[in-house]
């Protein structure tokens, strides 16, 4: 197992520079667009995003990232790239940690149940369910939660959630919803199906037989073989946030990674995209190799693959 981490923090650390130079690239290209470059003109900016990657893997190895300029009253104050990548980085994962933690129960808990009253018009409306969920847009769910709070306001003269902005109290719950739609949707969907699977199963027809409770299956024979696939299902809903993250944050008004992200890629500041950007990737990549441990950890059977 110890092989296999070295190998996969190899390859993140390969990813990681990819990540740096197209990020680069594509900074490159807002300046100089490839509609107007002859074949030498793009050879030049390959080049030159080349010599960035260089420039920013030195500057990202001694610790300085340079400066953000922000403007503070009449003045403008230099904030170190750091300090914004920290601050933003607690706020979106903090998102995120409430968004999965939403989605794992919600989502499991309706899964099980599906898969509990099977072939019953609840189960076939939880798994309808889940299909709209992991098929709407998410910026189409925000939208619909900020009109139907405004729409509530309006008529009611009471606030059930603030519709935007930063704050660790009721403002957390609609972004965090927005963000656990489509992970809640997906774990729901492939809990209910390793369920249903393991339910069927020789063994757990063998449980039944003896004349164990419906509960006991459930939790000594049941669950423990459906871990590995909702573990599975947990890592690509935390894809599915990861990608998300940057729209749900612009639409609610959350300083966070993917809306400064957003910010900085209008504003051309250069190391700051790139900095959000590897922060996210490497997120994203090292959730993956966490997942892939688990499973190794979990199933013996895969510990001995490369």
């Amino acid at each position: 197992m110890t092989r296999f981490a070295l190998r996969r923090i190899g390859a993140i650390l390969l990813i990681a520079l990819a990540i740096i130079y197209f990020c680069a690239l594509g900074l490159r290209m807002m300046r100089h667009p490839l509609s107007r470059a002859t074949v030498g003109g793009v050879f030049e900016l390959l080049w030159r995003a080349l010599l960035d990657t260089r420039a920013y893997t030195g500057s990202l190895l001694t610790g300085n990232l340079g400066l953000v300029w922000r403007a503070s009253g009449r003045s403008r104050i230099g904030v170190p790239v750091t300090t914004v990548l920290l601050d933003t980085y607690v706020m979106s994962m903090g998102l995120l940690a409430w968004a999965m933690l939403f989605a794992s129960i919600l989502g499991v808990g309706l899964g099980s149940l599906s898969a509990y009253w099977e072939g019953s018009p609840i189960s076939l409306g939880l798994l309808t369910g889940s299909l709209l969920g992991i098929s709407m847009p998410t910026f189409f769910i925000a939208v619909v939660l900020q009109v139907l709070e405004i729409k509530w306001y309006q008529r009611t003269g009471i606030r059930l959630v603030p519709v935007g902005g930063f704050g660790w109290d009721s403002h957390v719950i609609l972004p965090a919803l927005v963000l656990a739609t489509r992970p809640l949707a997906q774990l729901a969907r492939i809990t209910s199906v390793s369920l249903s699977e393991a339910s069927h199963q020789d063994y757990a027809r063998t449980a039944r037989a003896k004349g164990l409770p419906t509960r006991q299956v459930w939790s000594d024979h049941l669950l423990p073989n459906a871990v590995v696939p909702v573990l599975t299902a947990m890592g690509v809903s935390a894809r599915f946030a990861l990608g998300s993250l940057p729209v749900v944050e612009y639409f609610f008004g959350w300083p966070g990674l993917g809306a400064t992200l957003l910010d900085a890629i209008r504003a051309r500041q250069a190391n700051l995209v790139i900095t959000l950007a590897l922060a996210l990737g490497v997120t994203f990549m090292l959730v993956n190799m966490a997942l892939e441990l688990s499973y190794r950890y979990l199933d013996p059977r895969l510990r001995d693959l490369r």
